[in-house]
């Protein structure tokens, strides 16, 4: 017998691990000769197990952990090639080297089509040959499988997303363009419902990214909870999620599970330690109404989407014809509203706030939009859009250095009053807001107490979390922060006392029911008596007539702002009034009065 200790084997490393070994051979002469060449290589163990009759090696397969099998294919039971086939459905993933006899290799040559890995003829082959013949198997089966598994990653890479390992674009284009064609086939209806989480940048500003990463992994948990196993589920990117309804047997499906969705994701979570509270927004396409093509399918979900969060989100809409005019409506106010910031075409105007019996002790500066084509733009319509895009944050930036540098320039003239600018929750959620507001208070020289930031009573109950580190922080720069719109918020009056503010305003929906309403004005006097037990100051905005303003100051409401006093009007014109010993109504008031 030749020697086989020097047999050179494929990776050679890997070969010092035992490889286990099945030989279905049923002589025991040709079993043992095979078991002497395997068992005297140096280089690598063999395991050896024998199974002698066709069912007992089908049997071992199915039941054991082998990495090669020996098959004689001309044992007396059973026809060989069908006993590999059989053999191949038992244990598909090891690979099968075929044994024939001396001048059988046509068989051999078969038995390579049928599945076998490689072959072997008996009396022919050398110990050599058999033992670089096994390890050869073994390696090349190995190098498959690698690239097979290889194979399989790419794919998943390509068709599914990294964080939330759902179906991407891509994978779901592709099955929703052959769900509308199996629909067509058959006249039956898909859905397509576009999920987009509600203010998702807030808490990518606020909390960092890997938060806003944390929290897409929870939505996309939660949609695969409420989606069926027929249906699909996939991410588009960012925060957009899309489900795929096929079949849908009666009109209201996509409605009750867009409700599901909306229940789902409202429930609290807790993220970096913090719960949160997120919403969505869902826009419903159906197949064949609103769309023949997974393009225009996908676009019109996308547009009811975008409505449901035009009136007010955490909701779902149909999509609707008309969108298609509102979107391009919006788009060109949008495109209008971008060349209006670069071009310096926004305005700010100045509404007096005045002390009855003093004049006035500031002005709260009003961002405006003249635009070419529609005149002047109302800020209820624009300012949205601008929270919605993102625009909010450099109108923000320049309404605040705008105002900063106009008190200035009045300071400047000898009247030295406070400025109040409104700030958005966008603006207050990102981390750069205080220094944005240090630096602009440094740069145009503005004293921090001449300024003073309105925010919204819903923007420090929605996102306490987010909001009230930037506030202590802006109020430790000696800028003032005062609660606009109050009482329109449904808080529980206990939390002011625990909110860094130093003065509330009283929303114009209860000043302008004071002469009408008796409850109104009890609700504004306990508004005002709630501030001064605080010890915040307070303004009631939206005064129209004397006798509103007789009555707020009778309850101890000195600071008030509204068109009784003064519209908004250009920094020129503000100027004047500053300058003009008794204003206009000032006079008209003093002779209401007496």
């Amino acid at each position: 017998m030749a020697d086989t200790r020097q047999v050179p084997g494929p990776n050679a490393a890997a070969a010092r691990d035992p490889i286990r070994l099945l030989l279905v051979e049923d002589d025991p002469v040709d079993a043992a000769h095979l078991r002497e060449i395997l068992t005297s290589v140096d280089e690598v163990k063999f395991e050896i197990e024998q199974a002698s009759h066709v069912e007992e090696g089908l049997q071992m397969l199915r039941d054991g952990a082998f990495q090669v099998v020996l098959l004689d294919l001309s044992l007396e039971e059973g026809d060989g090639l069908d006993t590999l086939s059989r053999a191949k459905v038992a244990a598909a993933s090891v690979p099968i080297i075929a044994m024939t006899s001396q001048g059988n290799e046509v068989q051999a040559l078969k038995a390579l089509r049928v599945g076998a890995q490689d072959y072997l003829v008996k009396g022919e082959s050398e110990p050599r040959l058999v033992v670089r013949t096994v390890l050869y198997a073994v390696e090349r089966h190995r190098i498959l499988t690698d690239l097979a598994l290889a194979r399989q990653r790419e794919h998943y890479i390509a068709t599914h997303d990294s964080l939330t390992g759902l179906p991407n674009r891509a994978a779901f284009m592709d099955q929703l363009q052959r769900s509308i064609a199996y629909a067509a086939r058959n006249q039956t209806q898909v859905s397509l419902l576009f999920v987009d989480v509600d203010r998702f940048k807030n808490i990518n500003d606020s909390m960092g990214h890997q938060v806003g990463d944390e929290l897409l992994r929870v939505v996309s948990t939660r949609l695969q909870d409420v989606v069926r196993r027929s249906d699909m589920l996939g991410r588009l990117g960012g925060d957009e999620f899309i489900v795929l309804l096929q079949d849908v047997q009666r009109d209201h499906d996509p409605a009750r599970v867009s409700q599901k969705i909306l229940d789902t994701l409202s429930r609290p979570c807790s993220l970096n330690g913090a719960e949160y509270r997120v919403t969505a927004s869902v826009g419903i396409a159906v197949y064949p109404s609103d769309g023949m093509s997974a393009d225009v399918l996908i676009k019109n979900a996308d547009l009811a989407m975008y409505h449901a969060k035009s009136v007010g989100r955490n909701r779902y809409s149909y999509y609707a014809k008309d969108m298609d005019d509102q979107v391009a409506t919006s788009l060109d106010m949008e495109n209008g509203l971008r060349l209006a910031l670069e071009h310096h075409s926004l305005l700010v105007h100045y509404q007096p706030q005045v002390h009855v019996g003093k004049g006035i002790i500031g002005a709260e500066a009003l961002v405006r939009w003249r635009c070419p084509n529609r005149g002047m733009v109302s800020p209820a319509t624009f300012i949205p859009m601008a929270e919605e895009t993102g625009l909010i944050h450099p109108i923000g930036a320049w309404v605040l250095r705008t105002a900063c540098e106009q008190a200035v320039a009045w300071q400047g003239a000898g009247r030295g009053i406070r400025v109040a600018v409104n700030v958005s929750t966008r603006q207050l959620a990102s981390s750069s807001f205080a220094d944005e507001v240090s630096t602009t208070l440094r740069e145009t020289g503005l004293d921090p107490r001449r300024l003073e930031l309105e925010i919204t009573e819903s923007s420090v109950l929605e996102e306490q979390g987010v909001t009230l580190g930037t506030i202590r922080l802006v109020r430790q720069l000696g800028v003032r922060v005062a609660i606009d719109d109050f009482g329109t918020g449904y808080s529980a009056l206990s939390a002011l006392r625990n909110l860094p503010v130093d003065a509330l305003k009283i929303d114009r929906s209860f000043v302008s029911d004071l002469d009408s309403d008796p409850s109104v004005r009890t609700i504004t006097t306990s508004l005002i008596d709630l501030a001064t037990g605080l010890g915040l100051d307070v303004t009631a905005e939206g005064v129209e007539n004397t006798g509103q303003m007789r009555f707020l100051e009778s309850r101890g409401c000195h600071d008030m702002q509204g068109f009784l006093f003064s519209r908004p009007m250009p920094a020129e014109e503000f100027a004047r009034q500053l300058q003009t010993p008794v204003p206009p109504w000032q006079e008209a008031l003093s002779t209401s009065i007496e």
